[in-house]
């Protein structure tokens, strides 16, 4: 599936296989660099394209993950013992927690819709 991911302060802005122009208008202009670790020439538009394999969150988010390996950034959403959702991160579906879609994160994506990949900060060393 194509994935447009808009990076934010601390966060994934995702679009699932748009239909429509998908800009960055709205949105914070602070960017973390290392979010766009994986498409370094996207930084320079704020938006980057690419194809994930699956149809799932969950596979959006396993593909993610080794993209951001290959560009040797941690990032893992999912814990690799538990295969559910890190405790560092949070994710919701157009607006919605994928706790309270029926099938979570094996939740099917469909086109135009709006993931949100949440990196939540912890100051406990």
């Amino acid at each position: 599936m194509k994935a447009v991911i808009m990076p934010g302060f601390s966060q994934l802005n995702i679009v699932i296989n748009p239909t429509r122009e998908v800009t960055r208008e709205g949105l914070i202009s602070v960017v973390m660099p290392w979010l766009y670790a994986p498409w370094p020439q996207a930084s320079e538009k704020g938006i980057a394209e690419t194809q994930v394999e699956g149809e799932t969150l969950r596979a959006m988010l396993i593909g993610l993950a080794a993209s951001y390996k290959a560009a040797k950034v941690d990032f893992q959403p999912l814990h690799p013992e538990t295969n559910d959702l890190d405790f560092d991160y949070d994710v919701s579906v157009n607006g919605a927690s994928y706790l309270s879609l029926e099938n979570g994160l094996d939740t099917k994506l469909q086109s135009d819709d709006s993931v949100k990949i949440d990196m939540l900060w912890r100051w406990d060393g």
